[in-house]
């Protein structure tokens, strides 16, 4: 059977309430239980109390026999109980069978309650089984005093039936409001929990639908929560993750050209030299093209090599101490070609004593990523700016140039993978839209970070920095 969050949910929260609401009830019913025999042996010690003083009064001739008596039985109809009066000596309680008492107190644990009275304890029993009344009984026992002396008991029957109908009634109210609040608590947890476990079940819905690679619906969670961020959260990575297979079909489609179309013209230049269509005086100037073509492949896949490299996590660093200076000079000499073909004049702006601490194969790659980006945009007759200077944290390099510009709504996306920010301009310059990523990635392995600054029209200028 498949496990159901939901279900998980219901059955956990469900039973805590009900063994709470149980317990709280059990708990309420004995409370309420001894409540009641306490009640009821306060209102038998009162009356006893009475009673006592009242007999103090017979004894004293204040009032007759029928008075006391006319007491001691409404005291009984009021506390609903039979009350006995004894006249008893402690030495007449020695000896038992000599005790003469009437017939309806001949129990056997009254004998003893009676030694204990006699030596002026008072004794209660909340429910003893008495054979002579035929019921269970309350049994209250205090002795009479008569000054500073003991003259006998005062004892007090009381049937605990009355005690039972009542905590019967009172039990009732308390295990029907248990069942109520049960049965709200169990409502109000099945709607939580559909509520928690809903959103939960859509995304893996969802989920399953992505990665069968079907289209999905947005999550409504409709909550200020953690499942309402999540669900977010999820709503966001599905919307990059269509975006991010948007622009990797436009790349692979985008590659499958840029490879295609050097290989064609290669193999048609070698066609026509194989076949004789190319005379030999014109050989010079197809293999240049053919050079050309075969530089373009090189670049391609050196680019989509090197991301996977990053990719896959096994390019690791050589960092070492090094003029900055000297390795601007040598990248500014190495593109001599490529800006002379262009009239692209470059000014480098940097110390002789500038040092920084990196890999200095990697950071060449990025400063000829970057350069070469700015070539590639920026028309005859421009000029690019690298500039690198130290900061207490490590060295800013910076890339400007007097190209065509970033448009403002691509500035935050150059930096993906497989990004293009003018699919016909990149198309045109022959670019494979990796670069400024892999220039990105080897800065930040460095610990630094990268940004871009421009406006359409007005150059752009590219800046990272390597920490110590």
């Amino acid at each position: 059977m498949a496990k159901s969050l939901f279900k998980r949910l219901l059955w956990t929260y469900l039973s805590i309430l009900v063994v709470a609401i149980v317990v709280l009830s059990l708990a309420l019913t004995f409370i309420h239980r001894g409540y009641a025999f306490n009640e009821k042996k306060r209102m038998l010690e009162n009356a006893a109390y009475d009673i006592s003083g009242q007999l103090a009064s017979w004894t004293d001739g204040g009032i007759s026999q029928n008075e006391l008596n006319r007491t001691v039985d409404s005291a009984g109809y009021i506390t609903d109980s039979k009350i006995y009066v004894l006249r008893l000596e402690k030495e007449a309680l020695a000896n038992i069978e000599s005790l003469n008492i009437s017939g309806d107190l001949d129990e056997k644990y009254l004998f003893d309650d009676l030694r204990r009275i006699i030596d002026g304890e008072t004794v209660f029993r909340r429910n003893q089984n008495s054979e002579k009344f035929g019921t269970r009984v309350v049994f209250l026992g205090v002795p009479w005093r008569q000054k500073d002396n003991i003259s006998g008991a005062i004892l007090m029957f009381s049937p605990v039936n009355e005690i039972n109908r009542n905590a019967a009634k009172m039990n009732y109210v308390i295990w029907a409001t248990a069942i109520g609040f049960i049965l709200l608590g169990g409502f109000i947890i099945l709607m939580t929990s559909k509520k928690i476990s809903s959103p939960i079940k859509e995304m893996e819905i969802a989920a399953r639908k992505l990665s069968e690679g079907e289209d999905s619906e947005d999550i409504h969670a409709n909550t200020d929560d953690e499942i309402g961020r999540l669900a977010e959260t999820f709503n966001s990575m599905k919307k990059q993750l269509a975006e991010t297979e948007k622009i990797r079909n436009s790349f692979i489609a985008s590659v499958s050209h840029d490879l295609r179309t050097p290989l064609t013209s290669i193999n048609g230049f070698v066609d026509g030299i194989l076949d004789g269509v190319i005379k030999a005086e014109d050989y010079t100037k197809y293999f240049s093209i053919i050079k050309s073509e075969t530089s373009r492949l090189n670049r391609l896949t050196s680019d989509i090599l090197q991301t996977a490299k990053i990719q896959s996590g096994k390019l690791e660093l050589e960092r070492h101490e090094m003029p900055a200076l000297e390795l601007l000079k040598s990248l500014a000499e190495n593109m001599k070609a490529l800006i002379d073909e262009k009239s692209i004049s470059i000014e480098i702006e940097c110390g002789e004593d500038e040092i920084v601490n990196a890999d200095a194969d990697r950071l060449y790659q990025v400063l000829e990523n970057i350069v070469g980006n700015s070539i590639k945009f920026t028309g005859r007759g421009g000029r690019i700016f690298i500039k690198a200077e130290s900061t207490q944290n490590g060295t800013v390099f910076s890339v400007r140039d007097t190209g065509e510009g970033i448009p403002e709504g691509d500035l935050d996306r150059i930096f993906e993978k497989f990004y293009r920010a003018d699919e016909s301009r990149n198309a045109a310059n022959g670019g494979s839209g990796l670069g400024l990523n892999i220039a990105k990635t080897l800065v930040e392995l460095h610990g630094g970070s990268i940004r871009a600054v421009s406006s359409a029209g007005d150059g752009a200028e590219i800046i990272f920095d390597i920490p110590r």
